[in-house]
């Protein structure tokens, strides 16, 4: 019995080791020629939101409050190291599909089609020291 319980626990160990970690969790700070943004990652219930903690594109600045209104990504699937069928919402309700792609822990590229054309950023992780 006792060896039983001993290759049981060393099997769930395995597992739990085996499973891929979620590196998309986590603070995203985004700088491109329309504007500055930090963003947040979080799953919730086997899929990824995001929200939004800092926001300026030059005439207007917003500072996330931790409201529901501060999720702008919703509805991230993983497959792969690409995240799909990702809805990121404008203030005005409209939104564009976006594909994410893990480049490497620290860097994430997110694809969006904006008024027909491909649009691409770079979202790289902010590192708390």
């Amino acid at each position: 019995m006792k060896q039983l319980l001993i290759i049981l626990v060393f099997s769930i160990a395995c597992v739990s080791c085996a499973q891929s970690s979620d590196e998309i969790i986590g603070t995203w700070k985004v700088k491109n020629d329309y504007y500055e943004a930090v963003y947040e990652v979080v799953k919730y219930k086997g899929k990824f939101f995001g929200k939004i903690h800092y926001y300026n594109d030059g005439k207007e600045t917003y500072k996330g409050n931790n409201k529901k209104e501060d999720y702008f990504l919703t509805g991230v699937e993983r497959k792969g190291k690409k995240y799909i069928k990702g809805k990121m919402y404008l203030p005005g309700g409209t939104y564009y599909e976006v594909v994410i792609t893990l480049k490497n822990k620290d860097i994430l590229k997110v694809l969006m089609t904006v008024e027909g054309e491909p649009y691409e950023e770079v979202w790289r992780r902010v590192i708390n020291k």
